[in-house]
């Protein structure tokens, strides 16, 4: 009874205990899936607060494209406004270089008739000496006469020679008169020619003094326009970036060149030396430049520019010359640096010229140390007249000062 009793209590503790383990078990599980709860509400945050991130990197992608695109258009407007400055700049002065030329033709035919008259006074004044002459002796002799000379004769073959004679003498004094006649008709003509073309001197001249004026006039517009960009922090900035850009441009194209060379014997390699300067009309010192190969603070703004070559002002339409023998690898319009001349001198050595008025050769020229190249002027990001002369070894810009023997400028 006790143990049935015993084993009833035992059965019926079992069956609580297995309650209990129940219940634990149960509870457990509601705990678990209580405390589950919140990171899975986390995590659908996250994955929430991810997609809105995306969406914001998407647009400020957009953003700094659009501002991308913003700036490459302001920055080519203002390489538009240069260039169509340019333009019109170019045609002035290629209108004022056939006003030139026409003025050069007349001057060198006016010089011609000018000699020419100055020969026929010449030969006139001795045209008329020996005719004088002549006149003189028959005004001296005159109780001789053909007649009294036929008359004189011994025989027929005296008379037929004395004859001959006569006919040799008036052919001689006819022949004479003749000449002096048509001498006096070409200085009458040559002085006629001159007059003419001494007025049609002066009027192309008169010509030429306008379209050089006129020219003037364009190139301080165009001076003006890009002076006022550092005025406007925005502009000059472009302008800046404009610059970067042309020297970047100027590297790829000079090592694209070179490259491309390379496998081919180059009838000039630079071997060292002290190179020509560019600008005869000015003397070679450091006094000469008006910008050096310097890093320069902005005029506006905060921050500096690097300035890659030397700026040597000169007069409008001066010579621009070959700093060393070499060959032409690129002649034309280049963004920044306007009318530009780039020499390959072998070994890896390249100088160019830049912001020139016209140029006197072309791609593929080749070149002989101190030989003209280009003309003094101020195209592209140019505010004056100066050739902007650079030194690149394998591209990339050096400072000229050891190729040329001057001093750099300290601004």
């Amino acid at each position: 009874m006790l143990y049935n009793i015993q084993m009833n209590y035992v059965n019926k503790g079992d069956v609580m205990k297995k309650h209990i383990i129940y219940m634990a078990a149960f509870m457990t599980a509601a705990a678990v899936a209580v405390t589950s709860v919140p990171p899975m509400i986390a995590e659908a945050k996250t994955i929430t607060q991810l997609q809105n991130e995306r969406e914001e990197l998407a647009k400020q992608t957009q953003d700094a494209q659009a501002k991308l695109k913003e700036a490459q258009q302001k920055q080519a407007d203002v390489e538009a406004e240069i260039r169509a400055m340019d333009n019109v700049v170019n045609a002035a002065q290629k209108e004022l270089d056939e006003a030139q030329n026409d003025l050069d033709d007349v001057t060198k035919r006016l010089e011609e008739s000018e000699q020419a008259l100055e020969t026929a006074t010449e030969k006139r004044e001795q045209q008329f000496e020996t005719f004088a002459g002549r006149m003189k002796f028959f005004y001296e002799n005159s109780q001789t006469s053909y007649l009294g000379i036929l008359l004189g004769s011994e025989s027929l073959s005296d008379m037929v020679r004395r004859l001959q004679y006569i006919d040799d003498i008036m052919s001689y004094d006819n022949n004479m008169l003749n000449e002096l006649s048509a001498t006096q008709e070409e200085i009458r003509t040559r002085t006629a020619e001159i007059k003419e073309e001494k007025e049609q001197s002066e009027y192309l001249l008169e010509v030429a003094q306008e379209k050089m004026d006129s020219l003037n006039d364009i190139v301080a517009q165009k001076e003006a326009l890009i002076a006022s960009y550092a005025q406007d922090e925005e502009k000059y900035n472009q302008l800046i970036a404009s610059n970067e850009k042309a020297s970047q441009e100027a590297q790829a194209m000079i090592n694209k060149i070179l490259a491309e060379q390379s496998s081919a014997k180059s009838t000039y390699v630079y071997t060292g030396g002290q190179l020509n300067w560019p600008v005869p009309s000015k003397a070679a010192s450091s006094s000469s430049l008006s910008s050096g190969f310097v890093s320069r603070n902005r005029p506006i703004g905060s921050g500096t520019e690097f300035h890659t070559g030397y700026d040597v002002p000169a007069s409008y339409g001066a010579a621009v010359v070959a700093a060393e023998a070499g060959t032409v690898i690129y002649a034309g319009w280049m963004s920044g640096y306007g009318n530009t001349v780039m020499i390959n001198h072998g070994g890896g050595l390249v100088t160019l010229y830049g912001h020139n008025s016209s140029l006197t050769v072309s791609k593929g020229d080749t070149v002989t140390r101190g030989q003209q190249i280009a003309k003094i002027g101020s195209t592209g990001n140019s505010t004056g007249n100066h050739c902007h002369f650079e030194v690149r070894l394998n591209g990339t810009a050096v400072s000229p000062e050891p190729y040329l023997g001057v001093g750099n400028i300290g601004y």
